[in-house]
């Protein structure tokens, strides 16, 4: 989202059992026990620790590679002292229970660099688990100015258990420059690039495999207008593309609302499908929302659905002004059988600049099946 700092993208999961601990029993916003209320409950507090005290976002969850039943989630925070900088933490959760996370004592385990094109502040984009390097990739937008416009990656090997090990000495940046830099040569015309959402997937037919990074991006087109992509044979050296059946001639790959922020968004697949979930700000930031995009090809034919389709004000028995009235960095992850979704959240700022709003992290329920477009899967939403 378009704030001072800010973003990611990982996987959907299917995955099994294990216990919890972790829980804020005075931040808990349960939906009413009514029919088709929605469940969402805070899972990370900005009182928790003063590192994360001014928000928390980008919900990176995956299941860990090591041990059956748990969950792994990478995540950023900022504090309210400098609302500039960014880390990146880490936190466990049972599969049997979601909604309960056990943050790690040597939070944050990421940063700025110390010096470099990512020397002042980062957010977290997306992660990978790359088994056949038994490591995890950690893909970021850093800048040495005061807003991110570049991306980067850092790989961190899995260790014997799949969380102790990620640790702040263990994470290593990947060279000494961004793996995508802004392209300011036509048809681009970039000054930013920024919140990469990454896929990988087996293609069978060259033994390979293919990597799709989907970021936001500035420049001729305005602030933040659309999503454009990259392919990769390694997920480090990456291509860009620019779409020419766009028909402003943006280079999108698909049709993006006008006068709207496209920011941080998760790429996964079900079925056949390839999906979208974004944060996107109507009206330069008005309401942030979740919304989704689906195609049946990671690279072309992307419809995006309606921007109300997932908007929190429909989310009965839970939406409240003061709790969900801007919902951003959305990731949806299928959890032992059941859709959830991942954000973060502010009340309305007195002040209706959401730059002011104070994020907190919640999981909602997704109980609710909807139809995208004709050839695609159905989505489960809140």
């Amino acid at each position: 989202m378009e704030r001072i700092i800010f973003s990611a993208v990982a996987r959907a999961i299917v995955v099994g059992v294990s216990g919890l601990l972790y829980s804020v029993p005075a931040a808990m916003a349960w939906a009413e026990e009514t029919t088709g209320a929605v469940q969402g409950e805070m899972i990370l507090s900005r009182a928790d620790h003063e590192w994360m005290s001014q928000q928390i976002e980008e919900p990176c969850i995956l299941p860990n590679p090591k041990v059956p039943g748990r969950l792994i989630m990478f995540y950023s925070a900022v504090s309210s002292k400098d609302r500039v900088v960014a880390a990146v933490g880490k936190a466990w959760a049972g599969t049997s229970n979601p909604f309960q996370w056990h943050q790690d004592e040597a939070n944050p385990i990421f940063g700025p660099g110390k010096e470099g094109w990512d020397a002042r502040t980062i957010r977290l984009d997306a992660v990978l688990y790359i088994p056949e390097e038994d490591a995890y990739y950690i893909y970021y937008s850093g800048t040495a100015g005061t807003c991110q416009d570049r991306i980067g990656l850092a790989i961190c090997p899995a260790g014997a258990d799949g969380y102790s090990g990620v640790a702040a000495d263990a994470i290593k940046r990947y060279g000494d420059a961004p793996v995508l830099a802004p392209e300011p040569a036509a048809p681009f015309h970039e000054e930013m690039a920024s919140q990469a959402g990454v896929l990988r997937e087996w293609n069978e037919a060259e033994k390979r495999w293919d990597w799709y990074m989907y970021y936001s991006y500035r420049g001729k087109d305005g602030v933040l207008p659309g999503i454009r992509l990259a392919t990769s044979r390694d997920g480090k050296t990456w291509t860009r593309h620019f779409n020419p059946d766009d028909p402003r001639g943006m280079g999108q790959i698909f049709q993006s609302t006008p006068n709207a922020y496209y920011e941080w968004h998760q790429a996964f697949k079900v079925g056949s499908t390839y999906v979208l979930c974004i944060e996107v700000g109507i009206d330069h930031g008005v309401r942030w929302r979740p919304v989704l995009a689906v195609s049946t090809d990671p690279v072309k034919g992307w419809t995006q659905l309606d921007v109300d389709t997932v908007l929190q004000t429909k989310w009965r028995g839970l939406y409240d002004d003061r709790t969900l009235y801007h919902v951003a960095t959305p990731a949806l992850y299928l959890i032992e059988g059941k859709w959830r979704l991942f954000v973060q959240a502010c009340g309305r700022p007195s002040n209706d600049n959401y730059i002011d709003g104070a994020w907190e992290m919640w999981a909602i329920g997704c109980d609710r099946q909807i139809k995208t477009r004709p050839g695609c899967a159905d989505l489960y939403i809140p």
